[in-house]
């Protein structure tokens, strides 16, 4: 049987990180005091706890082990031993403010967003916050087949929507900035519809080399080498595209979820489908737009996957811990309560990191440690890597 620790958590769980394989872990929690950021050890031991304030979001890990969270226009540090770092204030308009972040080697990548919507933009940084470009990104109007809308004008029939200017436009939370190489992916969703748009940039010039058309987002990866992997979901849309560097389409797959990308290329999937009707699988995509369907998988909300090294992979879901071998089979290592909430670390021996919840409204959720036998983390495109265990989806080749 799988040991588990639980860890009681302060609030509403946000984000997960690590400043390593071998900790501190990081958790940013939403209480009503305000977000306060945590640290504990591989053993669940509390390390420290600092009160953030208002400041909080997604939460970024750079290389020295410091942790960078959003405070409106600025960027704010906790060093890797709790105390208070480097404050990082940008020049922006009164409008705008930080929709999410990524820590670069030799600085940040901000995607700003404007409430209500009146522009958004792309801006690469030094250390320091001085602009090295600053990118504004086209006016969205949005459209899809299955977004419809009804007038008295034409009795009320469901007809579909023309091409709207949405009120609100943000990035995706988890994926909406990703780095692949030398090329930037930014996702911006309307929220009140759930379509959004892909701005893919050079990451150093700040030049627009391809948009994707509007879709109902879903999952989003780095395939490696400049690539990505962009999911749609909604609306009767269930797919995943592959781009390449200049925006072409190389595969496509009726599929769409959690994805792994190994260190040999090889992409994995465990599917993500809120239709009651959908029969949900762990799947293999294969280069050519073909598949290979691994088991059943009942239940939605899904804490993972994580690949490890030997080629098995590691998720929450439905209440069980599942282990996914290469060749799909799939093993429960253990069975429980609550609802996995977003990512998972795999740790210095074997050790997953993951959030359970029983009520997101309240805050009532648990870091849970599972000892394992899994080998170290993979180190492929995706989740692998410094952008699994810092959660700064940054993938040089």
């Amino acid at each position: 049987m799988t040991r588990i620790e639980r860890v009681d958590l302060l609030g509403r769980p946000g984000p997960l990180a690590a400043a390593a394989a071998t900790g501190p872990v990081y958790v940013v929690c939403g209480a009503k005091s305000g977000t306060v950021l945590q640290a504990v050890d591989l053993d669940g031991r509390l390390c420290w706890s600092r009160s953030l304030g208002t400041a909080g979001g997604q939460m970024r890990v750079a290389p020295d082990g410091g942790v960078w969270v959003a405070d409106g226009g600025a960027l704010m540090e906790t060093t890797v031993s709790g105390t208070p770092g480097r404050r990082v204030e940008f020049s922006c308009a009164s409008d705008e403010r930080i929709g999410t972040f990524v820590v670069l080697p030799d600085g940040f990548l901000v995607a700003w967003t404007s409430r209500p919507y009146r522009k958004v933009r792309l801006e690469r940084t030094d250390g320091s916050g001085a602009s090295r470009w600053s990118a504004g990104l086209p006016d969205a109007r949005l459209s899809y087949d299955g977004v419809v809308e009804m007038s008295a004008v034409d009795g009320w029939q469901a007809e579909p929507k023309v091409p709207w200017r949405p009120r609100d436009l943000a990035p995706e939370r988890w994926a909406g900035l990703l780095v692949s190489a030398d090329r930037v992916l930014a996702t911006y969703t309307d929220w009140s519809s759930g379509i959004g748009m892909g701005f893919c940039l050079d990451l150093a010039t700040g030049t627009l080399v391809w948009v994707t058309p509007p879709h109902p987002t879903g999952e989003r990866a780095i395939a490696g080498q400049g690539r990505f992997l962009v999911g749609r979901q909604g609306y009767g849309a269930f797919s995943t595209w592959l781009y390449d560097r200049d925006g072409a389409v190389v595969a496509e797959w009726p599929s769409q979820g959690k994805l792994l990308v190994s260190s040999r290329g090889r992409i994995r999937v465990v599917e993500l489908d809120n239709s009651d009707s959908s029969t949900r699988r762990v799947r293999r995509l294969h280069r050519d737009g073909s598949m290979t369907d691994g088991p059943y998988l009942p239940g939605y909300y899904t804490a993972g996957p994580v690949l490890s090294g030997d080629g098995r992979a590691a998720f929450w879901r439905d209440g069980t811990l599942q282990i996914v071998d290469p060749d799909l089979h799939v093993h429960t290592l253990y069975e429980g309560e609550g609802e996995g909430v977003d990512r998972m670390l795999l740790l210095e021996g074997g050790r997953l990191f993951f959030v359970l919840t029983r009520d997101r409204a309240e805050g009532d959720s648990a870091l849970v440690i599972a000892a394992t036998d899994l080998a170290p983390l993979d180190t492929g495109a995706w989740p692998c890597g410094e952008s699994d265990l810092h959660g700064n989806p940054v993938h040089y080749e």
